[in-house]
């Protein structure tokens, strides 16, 4: 396998579930016990439970922010990256089922019974991202494992249409070993997929746009001082937000914008996981980030206001339930879907909203 990657050290262990999974991801870091093959998705949901910030709490520094959320616990997975669809009725899911079979699951948002696969097994090998399309019709996946040898890292982006759960690959986004990725509408109205990866030529990090019917891949920013970009997020003027776990010097994470081709640090000194979860409110005024609280050992959702950049947290659960992954926003209200790897001894998915 490769040279650990930042956090990928950790959170990304839960790949290790699955040998090849891990291969094809290009993760090392299969060091933790306790992620081992053979835990399902399925289950019933796992009840609810409550946890409100308080203003100007947590966060890595820094006070402000006035919102509180609830968190309910949606159902157990082995997940990696979540979204509601459009109007928070359900949550869809990549992770790894019982026969460690890669794939995409839904579950309802509002509980009820446990997950329903809508795809697994080929072509996903290592599904680390998901995104859904506006109007709820489509879900968008990153592969960093998929189209190719599972060494060879080449990753692909894959559609699935919905009800059905037809599954093709997206025509560009192939080799670019795409991580995390969002849906935004261009300025011509057309639906793309911003993600970060590697550019095919060079290798270089970057963050990339694609039309979501398929097409040329374009640059959004490559090259330093971007090093390994995972979780996206856009803003309706068309600013992109993405994390990057291998930014800073200490090891913690970076969040850095990108707005009309110039790249500057938006917050620093953040403990997060693989892939990294941010997404922007319905009005663009904060950003949350789903982070690790070191001194209490558990998840935080940091939320940093975009204008002035104070924040505030919520505590998302017990300690020991320290291993983040993404997070999204649904498209159409401030609900928030996320996982945690270690989450309930076995990953859970999570709902987060006022």
């Amino acid at each position: 396998m490769t040279e650990a990657r930042g956090d990928f050290r950790r959170s990304a262990g839960v790949l290790c579930a699955v040998a090849s999974l891990s291969a094809a991801a290009g993760n090392p870091g299969c060091s933790r016990a306790e992620d081992a093959p053979g835990r399902t998705v399925a289950g019933s949901a796992a009840g609810t439970g409550g946890a409100a910030a308080t203003s100007g709490t947590g966060g890595g520094g820094g006070a402000g922010g006035d919102a509180s959320y609830a968190i309910s616990t949606l159902a157990p997975a082995i997940a990696f990256d979540a979204t509601p669809d459009a109007g928070a009725a359900y949550v869809y899911f990549t992770a790894i089922d019982a026969g460690g079979r890669a794939g995409v699951f839904r579950t309802r948002a509002r509980g009820g019974a446990g997950a329903t696969e809508i795809a697994a097994g080929p072509p996903f090998v290592a599904p680390l991202g998901i995104a859904a399309s506006a109007d709820g019709g489509r879900l968008f996946v990153a592969d960093p494992g998929a189209g190719g040898a599972a060494l060879d890292d080449a990753g692909a982006l894959f559609a699935i249409d919905l009800p059905g759960g037809a599954v093709a690959p997206v025509r560009g986004g192939e080799g670019m070993r795409a991580r995390g990725l969002e849906v935004a509408r261009g300025a011509d109205g057309e639906e793309r997929i911003v993600f970060s990866g590697r550019d095919r030529e060079g290798g270089q990090p970057g963050v990339f746009a694609l039309p979501a019917r398929g097409g040329e891949a374009s640059a959004i920013a490559t090259g330093s001082p971007l090093v390994d970009p995972s979780g996206v997020a856009v803003a309706a003027g068309g600013a992109v937000f993405v994390c990057d776990t291998l930014a800073s010097p200490d090891r913690t994470a970076t969040i850095f914008r990108i707005e009309d081709g110039f790249v500057s640090a938006f917050a620093t000194g953040l403990h997060v996981g693989y892939p990294c979860g941010l997404a922007l409110t319905r009005d663009d005024a904060a950003l949350l980030v789903l982070a690790r609280d070191v001194a209490r050992g558990a998840d935080e959702v940091v939320r940093i206001e975009v204008a002035s950049g104070a924040r505030s947290a919520t505590a998302t659960g017990a300690p020991g339930h320290d291993e983040p992954g993404g997070l999204h926003r649904a498209k159409g209200a401030d609900v928030f879907a996320f996982v945690d790897h270690r989450a309930q001894e076995q990953g859970s998915v999570f709902l987060l909203g006022p």
